[in-house]
């Protein structure tokens, strides 16, 4: 069995870490929790097995993996997706690894990965469609292949997507309040926060212009990877609207519940391999 992986915290993103490859890795994986979760929470289960099925999926032997925490209860999804570009920025241009007193090798990903989790999802569609309308405002409407050009170039928008289970198209919070009685810290905090309960509900005005704004994005420019995404869900899943963006593919898995689809199990080796490239 390989040597696990020691856990490295990046500095000014609290609660944030990474877990850092022997080998020259070839891409970074970026892991974004949902509504409530937590890296250690939500991914935990990530950490071990990559090592353990190094063998059936050695993909995961050249990527190093970031798992990024925020405030997903009471902080709006803008503020939280702002906070990620500065997170990805970091890891994309290795910035983190100079406050670190053990530096580990200096690294040049090919490609950046996404996986989130629920609100972590929205989050990520957000930041990709901040990106594009960043890049477009610097580029006169005439100059349609410099831009294509630009956007192509731009590490998150060349990204990929892996989104399990995700809230884009809203949340049930009335099945969270049964579903969940026994949680009980998910259960105050679902009942405090009217703020994000607001912002993720099916008629949100956040997820309408982000739905509206992806889906004509990748109308305009479909070989922009990161416009694009096929999501996994759990049948059933109680806690979402399973529904994605016009034109994607979305994938299921049975007997597989909202919070169980993106943690890998002895049995349910799928987030494993759903998550490569």
């Amino acid at each position: 069995m390989n040597r696990r992986r020691v856990p490295m915290f990046i500095p000014g993103y609290d609660k944030s870490y990474a877990l850092v490859s022997d080998d020259n890795a070839l891409r970074a994986v970026v892991f974004v929790h949902g509504f409530g979760g937590s890296p250690t929470g939500t991914w935990r289960d990530f950490h071990g097995l990559i090592e353990e099925y190094s063998s059936e999926f050695p993909w995961w032997k050249t990527s190093d993996l970031f798992f990024f925490s925020y405030d997903s209860i009471r902080t709006p999804i803008r503020f939280n997706s702002t906070r990620l570009a500065q997170f990805v920025d970091e890891v994309w241009s290795g910035r983190w690894t100079q406050q670190l007193k053990s530096k580990p090798k200096k690294r040049t990903y090919k490609d950046l990965i996404f996986a989130g989790h629920s609100e972590g999802c929205v989050l990520i569609r957000r930041l990709v469609l901040d990106r594009f309308e960043a890049i477009s405002s610097n580029h006169v409407r005439n100059a349609r292949p410099k831009l294509l050009k630009a956007l192509q170039a731009d590490c998150i928008l060349r990204s990929y997507l892996r989104l399990f289970a995700p809230a884009c198209c809203g949340t049930n919070f009335s099945s969270w309040i049964g579903f969940i009685t026994s949680y009980s810290f998910l259960l105050s905090a679902i009942t405090a926060s009217l703020l994000v309960r607001n912002e993720l509900r099916p008629d949100s005005i956040v997820l309408s212009t982000l739905k509206v704004g992806t889906e004509k994005a990748h109308a305009q420019y479909p070989g922009v990877e990161a416009f694009y995404a096929e999501p996994l869900f759990g049948v059933p899943d109680q806690i979402v609207v399973s529904e994605s963006y016009q034109g994607e593919k979305i994938h299921w898995e049975q007997s597989c519940d909202h919070f169980g689809i993106c943690k890998p199990k002895y049995v349910y080796t799928r987030p494993l391999d759903f998550v490569k490239i």
